[in-house]
Parts: C-alpha cells; structure tokens; sequence
C-alpha cells in the first residue's frame, strides 16, 4: 500500500523530492501512511516556495484606468499662445483606438474611439461609443483649460472682429433677442451665461428686459453694456444665484466649452423659475457640415471645444437634468453661413486654418496672418462663397441637419 501511496503523490511532471528517503513505513500501517503523506505535502509546498523567485504584484484595473483619463501637463516643446490655431488631422482606421475616459456626461458611458488628432499637442478628439458625443482627451486640467483662452482669444477694447463685421454681428445679435425674447414679459430678469463682450445683453436692455450676464474671466466681459448686471466665477455655481430667480437662462455656443456640462444645467434649473425657458446652442456633430468637411470643420475649434454635441446627445442631456424640449432650429445666420466657407477652406492644404476668420477678428499688433495672396484669396472667398453658403445653410435647417442646434426647453416642474 505505502508504495501506491508514493506513486500518487509523486507526479513525474512536479519532481518533487523523492519519498524514498522517507522514514520506513509498515504495508499495514495506514495511520504511518497518513504520516506520510502530511510529511510530503510539506516537501512540496517548501519547494514551490524556493521556486518561486520571481515575486508577483497585483494591478488594480481602476488605477491604470484612472491613468489613462487624466490629461498630462503640456510638455515645454508644446505650444503656449493658444490663440494660434491647432491643425486638426482625420486618423487612420488603425489609429482609432478605444480609450477609456471619464463618464460620458450624456449617456454615462466610460469608452470612446479616437477619431481626429492635434499634432503639436497631446490631445485628440474621440467619439464615445454609446451616444456619439465627441470630446477633447484626456480631459484637460483646469490650469491647462485657462491656456485656451489668452487675451487675444477675446479681441480688443470690447470688440472682437473689425468694425464692419463686428456692426454685422451686433446686429444679427439684436435681431437674433428679438425671436430669443419672445413670449417673455416685460421686465423679465434674463440670464446670458458665458456672456462675453454682451452682444445679447446690449440687445436684451435695449427691450426693457433686465440683463444679467455670468463670464469666467473679466477680460472676456470687456466693454460689457453698462446695464447689464455681470458676475464672474470659475463655473455657474459660484455666481451664488438665489434659486427660482430667472425667468429665462440664454447659454449661447458655450456648453461646448465647459468642463462639465451636465453640473452646469443642473445649476441652471435651479436659478430658472418653475416652468422657466431655457435657450441653448451649440455646433452639431451630427450636421452635414461636419460630415462633410471633416478634419476640417470650423466649429471643432480644438482645444477650446472640450464637447462636440449630435443634436439627439443635447436632447438626451436635457431631458436627464430636468428639462422638457419645445422647440428645436437648425439655422444660425452668425453660424452656419460662415462655417461652410471656412470649413472649405480649411481643406486648402496651402491655407492657414481658420485663417478668414483669424483675417477678420481685431488683433493687437503681431505678424500677419498670411501674405498678399493669400489674403485676397481668403477674402474673395468670403464675399462670393457667403451668399451660396447662406442658401446651403437654409437647405440643411429645412432637412434638420443645420451646422449648428438652438433647442428651446422648459425647466419641468416635478
């Protein structure tokens, strides 16, 4: 018996110790072959153990995770005047990998696939994979955010293109509050967050409303209407609005520049009155604009857009923080016109990125944006392309399509 003991515990493929050197045991003597075998699982375990030289070390998956969201401090190669315009490039099937990021402010998912790269700049912008919102990762740090925007992001003494388009935009923008205030009482307190130099808070006095503007920066609110009411803060909650205190909130192509959209509306529901009106806009991902132009689209605007909203995502969004949807437009004649033309022209490799409408915004001194031809071309292009452009844009807001998504929402009264 002892010797079908040994056999059974001793495998050819362990080599373990051989038990023929243990002590003599009696055939009959099950209590000494119990003995045995507790005596050479001992052997067995002390010999794995001498074996094992290599020592191991656990990984915890959520820190490696946690790793590969947080964006990393621009290197000192990297460039620091932000004001000058990132190229954009269209990855290659290979290099679009799934990463992992923070949770997706509209749908709650946690992965993305890479779509366009920033070269000069440890960015890209990815697409999350459930809802289709684009985003710039790894999220970048408040610090690093503060670099997007340096003074000459804003333009000059409160005016940020040169005078016959910024007469232009000033009045696209009364027009604009018109059909914005509209259904509005009288006196009614209006909120403009991220108010910049006040297009839409000069318009809103001029008809009686009472004009509240919120900006993260005062360089940003330089030359601001008079009367106009402005608070500054690092984000809305700052501001320390009373709750139910606006009878409606203006957020005007500014979602997309905020590092968490989803807390914003939150903030915003609370200081709107039961039942109050929200009027939000951003570019459309989902445009044909977009599609068409690619790598090339004007309202990407990398680094300073961190999102880049499909219509259906900002439905989705407002719908989960508390918001009924009422009305929804496709055309923006301060937006979609424009982005056509300088999309096209993005894609003119011997061009400047955005270098119409860097041409058309007032700058304080520096070199020139590009040469005499250059310049003629840009500009040719503006004044010929617009009023085909102006036709097309009318074209993709009648499909639904438009370059841009103004959606006009209720705060819902629970």
């Amino acid at each position: 018996m002892s010797s079908d003991i040994r056999r059974s515990a001793n495998p050819a493929a362990e080599r373990p110790t051989d038990l023929r050197s243990a002590p003599s045991i009696a055939p009959d003597s099950v209590d000494s072959a119990i003995a045995v075998l507790v005596q050479s699982s001992h052997q067995l375990f002390a010999q794995a153990a001498t074996r094992a030289t290599i020592p191991t070390a656990e990984i915890d998956v959520g820190d490696v995770v946690a790793h590969l969201r947080r964006a990393p401090v621009p290197a000192a190669d990297e460039p620091a005047d932000f004001s000058l315009e990132c190229p954009v490039q269209e990855l290659a099937l290979a290099d679009r990998h799934l990463v992992a990021v923070d949770t997706c402010p509209v749908c709650g998912g946690e992965w993305a696939r890479a779509r366009y790269g920033l070269p000069g700049v440890r960015f890209r912008i990815v697409d999350c994979t459930s809802c289709g919102l684009g985003r710039l990762h790894p999220r970048p740090a408040s610090d690093v955010i503060a670099r997007f925007y340096p003074a000459s992001y804003y333009g000059v003494t409160g005016a940020k293109f040169v005078p016959l388009i910024e007469g232009l935009v000033r009045l696209v923008g009364a027009r604009h509050v018109r059909s914005l205030s509209r259904g509005l009482n009288a006196g009614a307190r209006v909120l403009d967050v991220g108010c910049g130099r006040g297009v839409l808070l000069s318009a809103l006095a001029r008809r009686g409303f009472e004009a509240h503007g919120f900006e993260v920066s005062p360089a940003a609110a330089a030359g601001v209407d008079s009367r106009a009411i402005v608070r500054f803060g690092k984000n809305l909650q700052e501001a320390e609005y009373p709750p139910a205190y606006f009878d409606q909130v203006i957020i005007w192509h500014v979602l997309e520049h905020l590092p968490d959209p989803r807390q914003t509306l939150d903030e915003i529901r609370r200081i709107l009155k039961p039942g109050g009106r929200l009027v939000v806009a951003v570019p459309n991902y989902s445009s044909l604009q977009a599609k068409v132009c690619g790598a090339g689209w004007f309202h990407l605007d990398p680094p300073r857009h961190l999102y880049h909203f499909p219509a259906a995502g900002l439905r989705r969004l407002l719908g989960s923080t508390g918001f009924r949807v009422e009305r929804e437009d496709h055309f923006s004649l301060r937006q979609n016109p424009f982005g056509w033309v300088q999309s096209l022209l993005n894609r003119v490799p011997k061009l400047p990125r955005n270098g119409l409408y860097s041409l058309l915004k007032r700058r304080g001194g520096g070199p020139p944006i590009c040469g005499p031809f250059s310049r003629f071309v840009l500009l040719s292009a503006y004044w010929l392309g617009m009023p085909i452009a102006c036709a097309q844009s009318m074209v993709d807001a009648l499909l639904g399509n438009g370059a841009s998504v103004c959606v006009v929402a209720r705060s819902r009264v629970d």
